[in-house]
């Protein structure tokens, strides 16, 4: 190689190394500003919601940039990345701590297992042989059409013999629960103060001669869903009129179903002032159950198990199949302890 060609490639180098830490500088402000946004304005302006349903994947790049930058001595970019990666640590770090939790002695231990099916799914074969495979004594599902919900009572009869069924016309409002305890008292609503609502349901489900607990399976409209733009108002407004709900029962609850909010969002934070995430406390790795796709992995954590504070939890598995839906399904093992 000539002079000229090694000073050329030398050159070439620099200007590569300038242009990925202007890049990086540009991407940790943008982190940064982000970070500031929460803190000072938080949700009430719609870009910090926006962002907070992807801040994890704003985050994880981090991850990489800041040892990069510390390997190149480039000292204030990697103070700029520091908040990022301090705040993916702080949030998810514990998801990478295994968990799981011994039941306590004499104390009933129930699994469950919430799943969005799809309300375009037919497959009813995939969805039977996954409910089957997971073995749950609850199964809570969002999205249950008609053919779903008449396969659930032709073949599952014997498996569960109690089962709550609301298959719509409307598909994606169709909602089901499958239990192997009695369930006690159904009620399945709408609000019809959404321009395009979806639904939920409560059950008394009686786990044993001396203990009744009350079941919340729920699916709130996405943030795109009620208006031109994105929202997340009206699934605040949801969220808020189930919780209140939950706030006068006097029965252990468990909450779980599709909820299409992010972990970061303010729905969040209120649902977690009385209930646990069951996932977070004692699940391994992201949790990322949407969307289910051909060539993507999940990249958003929407669907969720929560237990109020009469239940401990005992270990929570995302599934790897999905049975033709675009959602993967959660499950949880938890116990209640003789009250």
């Amino acid at each position: 190689m000539t002079i000229s060609e090694t000073h050329f490639f030398s050159r070439l180098l620099q200007v590569t190394k300038y242009i990925f830490i202007v890049i990086t500088g540009a991407y940790a402000l943008s982190g940064l500003l982000f970070l500031l946004g929460r803190v000072i304005i938080g949700e009430q302006w719609v870009v910090i919601a926006f962002f907070n349903t992807f801040a994890h994947l704003l985050w994880i790049p981090s991850l990489l940039l800041l040892p990069m930058m510390l390997l190149i001595r480039q000292w204030r970019m990697a103070l700029l990345l520091l908040p990022s990666v301090l705040m993916f640590l702080l949030i998810y770090g514990k998801q990478f701590i295994v968990g799981n939790n011994e039941a306590p002695q004499n104390a009933i231990v129930i699994t469950v297992l919430t799943h969005n099916i799809f309300g375009d799914n037919t497959d009813t074969e995939a969805i039977i042989n996954l409910i089957r495979s997971a073995d749950a004594d609850i199964v809570a599902m969002q999205e249950v059409n008609y053919t779903m919900a008449e396969a659930f009572e032709r073949q599952l009869s014997t498996e569960y013999p109690y089962q709550a069924l609301h298959p719509q016309d409307v598909s994606v409002q169709g909602m089901v629960v499958l239990s192997r305890f009695p369930i006690v008292d159904d009620t399945y609503w709408q609000y019809d103060w959404l321009r395009t609502p979806l639904a939920h349901e409560r059950l008394l489900i009686e786990v044993s001669a001396e203990q009744s607990i009350v079941v919340y399976n729920s699916h709130p409209t996405h943030p795109g869903m009620n208006d031109s733009a994105f929202n997340p108002s009206w699934r605040s407004r949801e969220l808020a009129a189930i919780y209140e709900r939950t706030q006068a029962e006097t029965l252990p609850i468990i909450w779980l179903g599709d909820f299409n909010m992010p972990h970061l969002s303010d729905d969040y934070q209120q649902i977690t002032q009385s209930f646990e995430d069951v996932y977070q406390r004692v699940g391994w790795g992201m949790g990322w159950t949407f969307p289910v796709t051909l060539r993507l992995i999940p990249l958003l954590r929407i669907d969720y198990i929560f237990i109020s504070h009469e239940f401990e939890a005992m270990e929570s598995v995302l599934l790897d199949s999905s049975g033709g839906s675009d959602h993967l399904p959660l499950t949880a093992t938890i116990a209640l302890p003789n009250q």
